[in-house]
């Protein structure tokens, strides 16, 4: 099997005899088996065990037996312990769920720390599958059928290419000694239940299950990441953009997969990107909300924004020179001697003696007006001035007005009012100049 082992690494390209490798040893066959291989070959590692600490008296066991494993191989060990149970409930999780965010989350600091290259769990071809009919029996898409990636970030797993099966005949050739989790044998958890009831059954269908997985596995993953490599301009352009036009989706031949496959990246589900697809010519504002986004349907095309960008505050502005810098915008007012015409939207001059301080920076509402700079001191709606000019309705979201005394002097980036331009009576400028910062996704 060693030999076997180094192949797949070598194929797989997972690391090399030159990296660092951190090792999760839960002290069952799997992870024994991994520790061995790993000896075997001459890598340089170390172990590391958590300690949930839901099992009573069998956890402080297997901690026992790792650190005695750890000893015989004469490796650094690293040991952590969890009140597993009271942090799940501070948490609201699962206690399955807490458990695997503290064990990665403890690995990945130790990693850090210590300079590790790898972290290497010993999954295998069989936790594969059960990862592969859990998500089916859930509902899922590529992703979730193309089983445990072989890497993901800093983790690999170099026994994916191997069945239970085949790491329980190498113990026992090695005479390998192990510890059994007691709650692997229970119905409590769904992968239990598919491991004792549902890969039996299959696997009397065809005995090469396993094995037919992995070439199953191999093609899934290429699939996928042909897809990927297909949709890699058109998602960078939504991440650059912002903006989902349906002119660009609907020239590919599934648009439906195209806009789930990018809108994942922003936790949008399938179903809901489905709802936004078939919705796609319902009125302008239509919005849809995930945990970090927000998706607005305006003219042909969605705008996407994430949550922490929204615009949600009023600035008041006492003196100048001023200077300020938000998530959302920069802003400077300074005092210049002249000034010249220029086509920078963000940039404006104004009359200074027509100006009373404190000027108030604030998003607009409805009902408000300005006199346009152009329209010879008609009055105009700042609603109706924005649908003339075409705003988008996320950026009418976040548009600011430059304020004095009730009055509106700029709508930001869009349009000076008529009353504070300078004229040949100026006699004190002030620039003003407002920096929209790019939405980080």
């Amino acid at each position: 099997m060693l030999t076997d082992f180094l192949a797949f690494i070598n194929e797989r390209k997972l690391f090399s005899s030159t990296h660092r490798l951190l090792v999760a040893v839960s002290g069952g066959l799997d992870s024994v088996v991994l520790t061995k291989l790993l000896q075997q070959a001459g890598f340089s590692f170390a172990i590391a065990h958590v300690n949930f600490q839901l099992r009573g008296q069998e956890s402080f066991r297997d901690e026992f037996f790792v650190q005695t494993l750890a000893e015989s191989y004469q490796v650094p060990l690293y040991i952590e312990r969890f009140d597993t149970k009271t942090i799940a409930l501070q948490s609201g999780l699962s206690t399955q769920l807490t458990a695997r965010n503290l064990r990665y989350d403890w690995f990945e600091k130790i990693r850090v720390k210590e300079h590790f290259d790898w972290i290497l769990t010993a999954h295998h071809l069989n936790d594969s599958l059960e990862t592969l009919l859990m998500n089916l029996t859930r509902g899922t898409g590529l992703s979730g059928i193309r089983g445990i990636p072989e890497k993901n970030g800093f983790i690999t797993r170099p026994l994916l290419g191997f069945n239970r099966t085949q790491l329980h005949q190498y113990a026992q050739e090695q005479g390998l000694s192990w510890v059994e989790d007691s709650s692997n044998e229970k119905d409590a958890y769904q992968r239990n239940q598919l491991r004792h009831h549902v890969v039996p059954l299959l696997e009397e269908l065809n005995p090469s299950l396993t094995q037919t997985l992995r070439h199953t596995l191999d093609r899934l993953q290429a699939a996928e990441r042909f897809i990927d490599q297909q949709l890699g301009t058109f998602k960078q352009n939504v991440t650059q953009n912002s903006v989902i036009p349906f002119t660009a989706l609907e020239a590919f031949p599934e648009p439906l997969l195209v806009l789930s496959e990018t809108l994942k990246a922003y936790h949008f589900t399938y179903q809901q990107s489905k709802a936004i697809y078939e919705n796609r010519f319902a009125q302008t504002g239509k919005r849809y909300s995930s945990p970090s986004h927000l998706l607005v349907l305006d003219r042909q095309q969605w705008i996407l924004q994430s949550n922490s960008d929204r615009a949600l505050h009023s600035y008041e502005i006492s003196t100048v020179p001023f200077s300020m810098n938000t998530p959302f915008f920069s802003l400077t007012l300074q005092w210049v001697e002249n000034f010249s015409f220029s086509s920078d939207a963000q940039v404006v001059f104004l009359d200074a003696s027509l100006l009373d301080f404190p000027l108030q920076l604030r998003l607009w509402e409805s009902g408000d007006w300005f006199c346009p700079l152009g329209m010879k001191g008609k009055k105009q709606k700042i609603s109706d001035f924005l649908i003339n000019q075409k705003v988008s309705v996320l950026e009418k979201e976040s548009l600011y007005l430059l304020e004095s005394k009730g009055n509106i002097v700029w709508v930001t980036g869009k349009r000076l009012d008529d009353r504070y331009k300078i004229t040949e009576n100026t006699t004190q400028i002030l620039r003003v100049e407002l920096r929209p910062i790019s939405s980080i996704h």
